[in-house]
């Protein structure tokens, strides 16, 4: 009963959050796909002004100690990152991006050595830090499919999947739907998919795989980032808005590179 009632509270917390998720989800997804089709370098500039909102409010959105070192190694851990594919000019458009994950990823132990006060919650600081350069990575993977025109359709399908999942995550609201979100929100973002793969590409078929995947993919993290107490206050909400769209820049990548080999090959 105890953990019923628990339950119960973290849906009751999340279903809270999800007006204000689902604005942030849609306005930087419309930032991001409007970025995509202006060009890599306009994508890559949308891209580091993500990567600087989930620096700035990463700590406090998981509570860590030593939030000035934090957002340090996230934001320039993300910078590089973004910079690492964006000044490519030729395949291959991630030749870089283990040597700068690879900095990344020392200089969060390295901040954890510096620390001076005790370094408490050491593997909670380090491990944040890591999910927090992950999700930039994976917000990376969208830049190589942005240099062809298959490429941005995939990625404004998975852009669309993401941003109806946020809307069908309103539904929680009622609690008799909230055991149908995940479904909900696959079922939006596969309508929304392959409306993008239709109006854009003709084809609906890898469209759906793409809005179906982005949309689980995304409202998983907010399903599971949206339960913190610090979802709350607005500045974490803005991170795990935005972070819930970057989390799907791994879909049209993958898929890309299995079903439309051309989509990164530009």
């Amino acid at each position: 009963m105890v953990q019923t009632g628990e339950v119960e509270r973290v849906q009751d917390h999340i279903s809270r959050a999800s007006v204000p998720l689902a604005a942030v989800v849609g306005v930087v997804t419309v930032i991001l796909a409007v970025a995509a089709v202006s060009g890599p370098l306009m994508l890559a500039v949308g891209l580091a002004a993500c990567a600087v909102v989930v620096a700035w409010g990463w700590a406090g959105t998981f509570g860590l100690p030593s939030p000035r070192g934090t957002l340090t190694v996230v934001l320039v851990g993300g910078l590089v990152l973004v910079g690492a594919v964006a000044v490519q000019e030729e395949e291959p458009w991630l030749g870089w991006v283990p040597a700068a994950l690879a900095l990344a990823m020392i200089a969060a132990f390295v901040h954890q050595i510096l620390r001076r006060d005790g370094r408490p919650r050491v593997v909670q600081s380090v491990s944040s830090v890591v999910l927090g350069l992950t999700m930039v990575g994976s917000g990376v993977l969208m830049l190589p499919g942005s240099h062809t025109a298959e490429g941005i359709a995939l990625l404004l399908g998975a852009l669309a999947g993401a941003a109806a999942s946020a809307f069908t995550d309103l539904l929680g609201r009622w609690r008799a739907l909230r055991p149908w979100l995940v479904a909900l929100a696959m079922a939006g973002g596969g309508a929304a998919g392959v409306a993008v793969g239709v109006w854009l590409h003709g084809s609906p078929t890898t469209w759906l795989l793409v809005g179906v995947a982005a949309a689980a993919l995304s409202q998983a993290l907010r399903a599971v980032l949206g339960g913190l107490p610090t979802v709350s206050h607005a500045r974490p909400r803005l991170v795990v808005g935005v972070s819930s769209v970057l989390i799907v820049g791994v879909v049209p990548y993958l898929v890309g590179m299995v079903f439309l080999p051309m989509s990164l090959t530009g």
